[in-house]
């Protein structure tokens, strides 16, 4: 419920009780509306499964009561209700159940559940007024209508002057500026056509106010052959509350519009996108609202959340969605999904989970920033594992257990865990790739002014080749290494043993 500018208590707090004092009954199609003094009791002519009602007090408050089917729909008149003309609305929710909307496009815009012809969403209006904290309860109005005698002319009609017709015109009526007067307690104008064949014949009238005691105040035009109202301005709107310029331009508080459509109002002017259910569909409103600190987009529905806004004076092309489906930040003409610029400054990209961890890319002047604000390590994910992490430390670890310190330390991931089809190198093999290794001195093209020593990929003996033959481990050759040390050292070991025995002789 939105209640922008009103301060009178929720009207529609609903009771269980017996309407006791003088009672009017309203019939409809829709439902009976029962006006008692201090509540207003609807009997639905329909099934349904649920009835909204919306009220609107004579100060601009809007209030809503969702009744569920069974329940008693009365709205009850609070203490403190102020005097004036109120106004309700009843919307009708078939039975059945919720329709739901498929995923994809066919969910935007589109007309889902057929209606037979002619067969829409049950409406029902009126208004009411409060005198001295009670409601006024409907009398009939008007005068007894005298039934004179005819006057028919076969001519046309000519009156030079001013024209009164109804039954309160008097002799020396005032007429001022005014060509024509209707002037009675119940006034309506009717057009009817009389068209026969294939020819229009919807017939119209002007309804000036309800005939009722406490009725409403208003200007209708009613479609009298479908008895609808499509169109009505209560007494007291305000000017200029619908102008339509010249050029086509329509405005909604402005005699003035600039465009197409033009709404001004003091305090955040809005427009409401309202779906009540009617058609089966869930009940969902939307509000786009505009005023000096932002504009927003409001889910009425679920809390008034403001799910989108723009703060005024937000530059040029902050966010731009191109027809190839790119989105552009700080550009229009973004060449990749995403494109954020900025010229003279830097640009930063933060996640930032407010009980947690910060993160960040930043593109400076000279260099690129990749990383967290927070003391939190930093984790690289292929396949949503665990590829690459670099801890608050400073140090890595690498997702198969390998690792370096911050000093430059660096450990290979050994763990028998990670390891299969383990088996002993031979001696021979070992000492047979140590022959074939050429060790060399070298730079790198990109590195020129600094000298290496190791071995290059594509000539190192199978053994302690990768398959691609571009790089080395240098485990491998340390394993090879070890081997040809470990058959070195028991050769020695068993000639010192040799020697000492021939000593002993």
């Amino acid at each position: 419920m939105y209640n922008k500018k009103g301060t009178v208590a929720t009207f529609v707090a609903v009771v269980f009780f017996m309407l006791t004092l003088c009672m009017a009954i309203v019939a409809s199609d829709v439902a009976e509306v029962i006006l008692g003094s201090q509540a207003i009791h609807f009997q639905p002519n329909v099934s349904y499964s649920k009835l909204l009602v919306r009220v609107s007090a004579p100060d601009g408050a809007v209030y809503e009561k969702v009744f569920l089917a069974g329940a008693d729909p009365v709205l009850q008149l609070p203490g403190n209700a102020i005097d004036g003309s109120y106004n309700f609305e009843l919307r009708v929710i078939p039975v059945g159940s919720a329709a739901v909307r498929p995923e994809g496009a066919d969910a935007v815009g589109s007309k889902l559940i057929s209606r037979e012809p002619g067969v829409e969403p049950l409406v029902q209006g009126g208004s009411f007024m409060v005198q001295a904290g009670s409601i006024v309860i409907p009398t009939a109005g008007g005068e007894a209508v005298n039934t004179p005698l005819d006057v028919l002319h076969y001519d046309d009609v000519i009156i030079t002057g001013s024209l009164c017709i109804g039954f309160d015109c008097i002799d020396g009526e005032s007429f001022g500026y005014d060509t024509l007067k209707l002037k009675e307690n119940n006034l309506r104008l009717y057009f009817e056509d009389t068209s026969i064949g294939t020819f229009p014949t919807g017939d119209w009238r002007i309804v000036i106010n309800d005939t009722t005691s406490g009725g409403g105040s208003y200007f209708s035009i009613q479609d009298a052959t479908n008895n609808r109202t499509p169109f009505k301005i209560e007494t007291g709107a305000p000017n200029n509350a619908l102008y339509v310029e010249d050029y086509g331009r329509v405005g909604l508080g402005t005699s003035i519009p600039y465009v197409e459509l033009h709404i001004v109002d003091g305090d955040s002017p809005t427009v409401r996108l309202d779906q009540d259910g009617s058609s089966g569909w869930a009940p969902q409103s939307w509000d786009l609202a505009g005023n000096e600190t932002n504009f927003f987009i409001r889910d009425v529905t679920n809390g008034s959340k403001l799910s989108f806004r723009i703060q005024p004076n937000t530059p040029s092309n902050t966010m731009c969605l191109k027809a190839d489906g790119n989105v552009g930040i700080g550009t229009w003409s973004p060449a990749v999904d995403l494109e954020v610029e900025k010229t003279g400054e830097d640009v930063q990209f933060v996640l930032e989970r407010t009980d947690g961890a910060i993160a960040q890319m930043t593109a400076k002047e000279n260099v690129v920033n990749i990383g967290s604000q927070t003391n939190h390590p930093v984790k690289f994910m292929v396949n949503q594992l665990m590829a690459l992490n670099l801890k608050t430390d400073g140090s890595l670890l690498l997702g198969n257990g390998a690792s370096c310190t911050i000093a430059g330390v660096w450990t290979n991931a050994s763990s028998i865990e990670l390891k299969e089809n383990i088996r002993d190198i031979s001696t021979e093999d070992a000492v047979a790739t140590l022959k074939k290794l050429n060790p060399v001195r070298y730079n790198y093209k990109a590195e020129k002014d600094e000298e290496y020593l190791g071995f290059i990929a594509e000539e190192v003996p199978d053994m302690v080749a990768t398959k691609d033959r571009k790089g080395m481990s240098a485990m491998d050759v340390v394993a090879v290494l070890t081997k040809v040390v470990q058959k070195q050292q028991q050769t020695i070991e068993e000639l010192k043993k040799l020697v000492e025995e021939n000593n002993k002789k």
